[in-house]
């Protein structure tokens, strides 16, 4: 079972091996810096493990600096970014649930990392660790910080992308997908991110440019918005 205290243990010996500060945080009683309902799963990870660097990302579980970014959905928990403009967080369902971790990357894509906090988590540390035992420090810390981020990112399909008139109610069956596409203006496209496994993307700037993010009530199904940013409103 990966729990909070097991990670934050495997960090502290990874720390003896590598030469660079990991910045691991301790955990928070009570999860401050969540504004949202924490289940006990990961409030066990949360109490456990505050945040953690390997270069180039940065972990913050509580409080992340950006945890109020306006592109993103209302409910998620924003837990990293790589400082280059790809944004990660924990998916979080209208009930209170945590879900699957997403990124969206810098060139405007919507990226599955994982299916739980605890696996994203489980992942960072295991790479940082099998690294370790693989790449020469000889030439300072970026020979590291290039191969932790090619492996960190597994490789998965694109999800199809379906323009939302496509999917009012007289053109589908599946009534999360048709609530959705309703809601959202005939610009907007949507992906079904249900059961997508580890690598795969939604490549809504291929198709709509800079947008804002609307998820289904019920499910992880997400409506990109093409957006005017300079005027905050829709496209």
């Amino acid at each position: 079972m990966i729990t909070g205290d097991s990670l934050a243990t495997r960090l502290r010996a990874l720390a003896a091996r590598v030469p660079f500060d990991l910045a691991v945080r301790p955990g928070l009683d009570g999860a401050p810096g969540v504004p949202l309902p924490v289940p006990p799963a990961e409030g066990e990870l949360l109490r456990h493990l505050g945040g953690f660097s390997v270069p180039p990302v940065e972990v913050h579980l509580t409080a992340h600096p950006r945890r109020n970014a306006p592109a993103l959905p209302d409910l998620g928990h924003v837990v990293s970014d790589d400082g280059g403009g790809g944004l990660t967080w924990v998916d979080v369902a209208s009930d209170g649930s945590w879900g699957q971790v997403l990124m969206q990357y810098r060139e405007g894509g919507l990226y599955v990392q994982a299916d739980s906090l605890a696996a994203w988590l489980d992942r960072l540390v295991s790479t940082a660790e099998e690294l370790a035992d693989e790449v020469d420090f000889e030439d300072g810390v970026q020979p590291y910080a290039d191969e932790f981020w090619d492996a960190l990112h597994p490789d998965g399909p694109d999800l199809a992308l379906h323009p939302a008139p496509a999917l009012h109610t007289d053109n589908t069956d599946d009534p999360v997908l048709a609530a959705l596409a309703r809601s959202v203006p005939d610009s907007a496209v949507l992906a079904d991110l249900r059961g997508a496994a580890p690598g795969s993307r939604a490549r809504f700037d291929r198709v709509c440019g800079p947008y804002r993010l609307r998820r289904a009530a019920d499910a992880p199904v997400f409506a990109a918005v093409p957006w005017d940013w300079e005027h905050d409103r829709p496209r």
